[in-house]
């Protein structure tokens, strides 16, 4: 398959984050990475906050699939629940996923505008995914529509602080806790 330069670009900047954190993705790394010049890159991603946006948004796509969020078929609960159960990180990723996870935050914390601006792209494609989740839920008639922002809320609302636990208390919350504390958020909003 042959991918565009964009789509090149846009997977090594991915990789660079992936492997050396989102602090290392300038447009000179990134192009470097990519094996570009920063004027090809800058074509496709105008400004660094172009590039950090579409790492963020492009990140997420990677992570969090529709699933089978749409089969009628199945029971709705466990359906939002697979979907929502992507946002833990799986056993064999926990420490890295969420230590990156609190350095982007500290990072954000303390000032960096582009790892804010990666924060904010990463939650806006979040929340673009939550409503399209809820949304087919609605459309079936499994939650109603006039819920759907209240549910996305809500469900960013218990995810973040999930992972904050799993960081913070891992003797207190792991990963079966989070997965029940999901399972149950799943089965009140559809019931």
């Amino acid at each position: 398959m042959n991918k565009s330069r964009r789509e090149e670009i846009l997977a090594a900047a991915l990789r660079l984050a992936y492997e050396q954190g989102v602090g290392a993705l300038s447009v000179r790394s990134v192009a470097a990475a990519a094996g570009v010049g920063a004027s090809t890159l800058r074509h496709y991603f105008p400004s660094q906050a172009d590039l950090h946006q579409a790492v963020a948004s492009q990140g997420v796509t990677n992570v969090l699939g529709d699933l089978d969020i749409a089969d009628d078929s199945r029971d709705p609960a466990a359906r939002l629940y697979d979907c929502l159960a992507q946002f833990t990180p799986r056993p064999d990723e926990q420490v890295q996923a969420l230590t990156a996870w609190a350095e982007l935050h500290r990072l954000a914390l303390g000032g960096d505008a582009g790892v804010m601006e990666i924060l904010k792209s990463g939650r806006q494609a979040s929340e673009e995914t939550l409503l399209r989740w809820f949304g087919a839920l609605a459309a079936q008639g499994h939650v109603a529509p006039a819920d759907v922002d209240a549910h996305v809320t809500q469900a960013l609302a218990l995810i973040d602080g999930l992972n904050l636990n799993l960081f913070f208390f891992p003797d207190r919350v792991d990963l079966g806790a989070a997965t029940t504390a999901l399972r149950r958020f799943a089965e009140r909003i559809v019931s």
